[in-house]
């Protein structure tokens, strides 16, 4: 068997007991932050767009700006709000919006003054709108909001929030070392238990500024605490270089980057599926004769043993399913197909079984577990409940790679990580598909992996 890790060392936390539940929070699972104000924002340029075509008679495809708006960024959720700020993307969206329009249908009359008018209602619009919501904040409670730090900087932000209500978050305490402790602002719990302290809380937002914990293991405790739902803001690094500064919320004059939330909250994810489930079924229709000449083939090397091989893996949220390949081998018994780590050197392979595991054909069973829904076509590579739970305890970060599904082909597979290769780097690049994922992303995933089917050198 293949050497697949070292052990580490384990941390031990120290009990303590949290403050007072602090009244008036919201729980997380009742209200998605910040979703009122798009919608505000969103009724605002709608009109604005509706009383230009009015004026000019512009064509009805005119209307589609607010989308143009959205693929612009124009409504991300925001700290603060600026229409000079947001100008240039606004006259990039309109111009590009108005040009393809004008492609199919003529904008009537002196297209630039079309424009200016369209230009100056949204900015109408949006000037009246941001008024409108900072003056709504600042007259709110706010957002509840947990300070994670242990230093001035985490006491700056928190009360540079206090002053400027216009952001709409509320301070409502530290999680830190108790040295933090104030008469008006109390240390929820220790840094440690910061996933206690945000189930007891439940704040709508997080703010982490430079905590005293160990990089790896807070980036695994952010993870879980956007599972439930808070946003995340950071705190670059090195940000007085003005590293990580754009696109930031300056509060007090300090950036805070929001994180992106977990893919499976994102709006846009039941694209994923919608891909996986076309994607599939076009290529079970496509490659039906592949699969039944596999299926042939295997069964005369195989003999008596069933075509299919069946074996337990977990996917998404570490759930138990079991995978479809094309047989390449029979185990001896059902201890060596759960913890035989790799079988590229066993002579026990045939030539068929060979021929479709260098070729990743013995894969294509895989797309009957797409279309149940068990696995995606991209995503993390499944393993064997044993080893998963080995390599959790070995590899920081390794259940991370469980917060979306299994995938036939992923990032890590398309950069050689492939059968015995290090679980560590399979790890980051899993990870950083994770947090980087778009269906513009699946798609170079799924493109690259065909190049790699047709020009994989034989050995």
């Amino acid at each position: 068997m293949s050497r697949i890790g070292a052990t580490t060392g384990l941390t031990t936390t120290r009990t303590l007991v949290l403050a007072p539940r602090v009244p008036g929070l919201v729980p997380v699972h009742k209200v998605r932050s910040g979703t009122g104000e798009v919608i505000v924002l969103l009724a605002l340029d709608s009109l604005a767009v509706t009383v230009a075509i009015a004026a000019t008679h512009a064509p009805w495809p005119v209307f589609l700006i607010p989308v143009a708006f959205a693929a612009a960024g124009l409504y991300r959720q925001r700290l603060h709000y600026s229409v000079l700020d947001d100008l240039p993307r606004l006259v990039v969206a309109i111009a590009v919006t108005a040009a393809a329009v004008h492609w199919l249908t003529p904008l009537p009359g002196p297209g630039l003054a079309a424009l200016g008018t369209l230009l100056g209602a949204v900015l109408l619009a949006r000037t009246t709108g941001y008024s409108v919501l900072h003056a709504h904040r600042r007259s709110s409670p706010g957002r509840a909001t947990i300070v994670l730090g242990g230093g001035d900087l985490a006491v700056r932000v928190a009360e540079a929030l206090r002053e400027d209500r216009s952001c709409g978050l509320t301070p409502v305490g530290f999680v830190g070392p108790r040295t933090l402790a104030r008469p008006d602002l109390p240390v929820l719990a220790p840094e440690e238990q910061l996933e206690r302290a945000v189930t007891r809380y439940q704040p709508l937002h997080l703010i982490v500024a430079y905590p005293a914990v160990p990089e790896g293991e807070l980036v695994a405790r952010l993870r879980r605490c956007r599972r439930l739902g808070v946003t995340v803001h950071v705190i670059p690094r090195l940000h007085e270089l003005a590293v990580g500064s754009d696109g930031a919320d300056l509060v007090g004059g300090i950036p805070l980057t929001r994180l992106r939330p977990e893919p499976v909250q994102l709006r846009r994810w039941w694209l994923k599926r919608f891909v996986d489930v076309v994607g599939a079924v076009t290529a079970l229709v496509l490659l039906a004769p592949v699969l039944l000449l596999c299926a042939l083939a295997v069964k005369i090397e195989s003999g008596r043993h069933a075509v299919l091989f069946r074996q337990e893996r977990v996917t998404r949220d570490g759930e138990p399913f079991t995978i479809l390949k094309f047989r390449s081998l029979t185990p001896g018994d059902e201890g060596e197909s759960r913890r035989r780590w790799n079988i590229d050197a066993d002579a026990r392979v045939g030539p068929v079984g060979r021929l479709l595991r260098h070729s990743s054909l013995d894969e294509l069973p895989q797309l009957v577990n797409v279309l149940t829904g068990s696995m995606s076509l991209v995503g993390p590579r499944p393993e064997r409940p044993y080893f998963a739970n080995a390599f959790g305890h070995v590899y920081g970060g390794y259940p991370d790679r469980h917060r979306v599904p299994a995938g036939i082909t992923g990032w890590a597979q398309i950069h050689g990580l492939r059968g015995d290769t290090s679980i560590e780097d399979r790890v980051r690049f899993d990870n950083y598909y994770i947090e980087h994922w778009s269906i513009g992303l699946d798609l170079k995933i799924m493109l690259r992996t065909l190049g790699s089917m047709m020009h994989r050198p034989r050995g």
